[in-house]
């Protein structure tokens, strides 16, 4: 209790410091609500897709071909109802390798191309969308990126999102993740989660995480994607007031509202 104390009052600390600055107002309790939903079901969904880019990998590494096979540039992921197809390309894009991730995780048999195979109208749309944002201008918190390209509402429409690569289990690197709205080849707009390439430090022993977040009055997928990934809680302090909220996998509660002084 007293280290979660300690980590409160740091919080409102950084908020009061930061005081003079411009920071997000409250969302009306509607708008709230739906932010807050939407925060959840996207950052599920980034994690499922990224998870499945993982476990596909795994599956593929143990194909001695796969392996030494240097045209391998990347991949992509497409949700069929409650599996994740995912599809390794090469520069041209053309799909090399595919499998499909279960609902339950498990990769399925890795399937490789005798040669370069055409992508359809989705995967080569989400290639492209891919290659824009990693070719956007944004400052790398890591030596690799892990791209998860989601598709939107919009035809040729889609949202890319930049997620910063570890090997280290006990960090957190939530710093330099990134969001990037691409149409056709097009990047439309970028936001980063966080002013700076902050890691967070975690411990088998600790009961949660905590941070400070000034860019919004509400917890983001951002957040719920890795606390899901940390598996671990994490305490997420807002302006405009130092409003405490923890994110626990994908599910966002308000811990403490303080009310506007005076």
């Amino acid at each position: 209790m007293i280290r979660y104390i300690l980590a409160m009052t740091l919080a409102f600390g950084c908020l009061a410091a930061s005081a003079d600055e411009s920071l997000p107002k409250e969302l009306p309790p509607d708008q709230e609500s739906a932010a807050l939903q939407a925060a959840e079901t996207t950052g599920l969904t980034i994690y499922r897709h990224d998870q499945a880019a993982a476990v596909a990998t795994d599956a593929a590494l143990k194909l001695r071909q796969f392996k030494k096979d240097k045209r391998v540039k990347g991949w992509i992921t497409e949700e069929h109802q409650d599996q994740i197809v995912v599809t390794f390309i090469d520069q041209t894009p053309a799909a090399l390798y595919r499998t499909v991730v279960s609902k339950d995780g498990a990769a399925g048999p890795v399937a490789a191309m005798e040669t370069p195979a055409p992508l359809t109208l989705y995967e080569a749309g989400a290639a492209t969308a891919r290659a824009a944002a990693l070719a956007s201008k944004f400052q790398p918190c890591s030596e690799n990126y892990n791209p998860v390209v989601l598709p939107t509402t919009d035809s040729g429409s889609w949202v890319v999102y930049l997620i910063p690569g570890t090997t280290k289990n006990n960090v957190v690197p939530i710093g330099g993740t990134y969001r990037v709205a691409v149409s056709g080849s097009n990047v439309v707009s970028q936001r980063g989660f966080t002013r700076t390439c902050i890691a967070l430090q975690t411990d088998p022993r600790a009961a949660g995480l905590m941070i400070t977040h000034l860019l919004d009055p509400i917890p983001t997928e951002a957040h719920v994607f890795w606390s899901i990934w940390a598996k671990k809680p994490l305490y997420v302090a807002t302006p405009p007031n130092g409003t405490i909220w923890v994110v626990e996998g994908n599910k966002i509660r308000l811990v403490e509202r303080k009310a506007a002084e005076g």
